[in-house]
């Protein structure tokens, strides 16, 4: 895995919206960095209030944000490699589930 050049500590996160803030090592709000659950790939849990990020910094139109992060101590999901992906749990699980409302609605 590729070393973060950045580390923080998630200061606020809204998760029914998927995005949040990092306070950055100055401990300075007007320092905050903007992160979305979507730079936060193969995380096993979504980010708290107090996890330790590790990212990268992006500009994006005139914007600072954080990719390529990972939350310390969270295990990655698997690549697929070796074991399922998250996306093929979640189509077993819709494929078995509609399985067993075909053969409830014989019987």
């Amino acid at each position: 895995m590729a070393t973060q050049t950045e580390t923080g500590t998630i200061a606020a996160w809204k998760d029914d919206r998927g995005f949040g803030f990092i306070r950055t090592e100055s401990d300075n709000k007007e320092d905050d960095v903007f992160i979305h659950i979507s730079s936060l790939n193969n995380m096993s849990r979504r980010p708290r209030i107090g996890d330790v990020i590790h990212y990268d910094i992006t500009e994006e139109n005139g914007k600072t944000k954080a990719v390529n992060a990972i939350i310390e101590g969270v295990e990655p999901f698997s690549d697929g490699v070796g074991g399922f992906s998250a996306l093929t749990l979640v189509f077993v699980a819709i494929i078995s589930s509609a399985a067993t409302i075909l053969v409830m609605n014989s019987l």
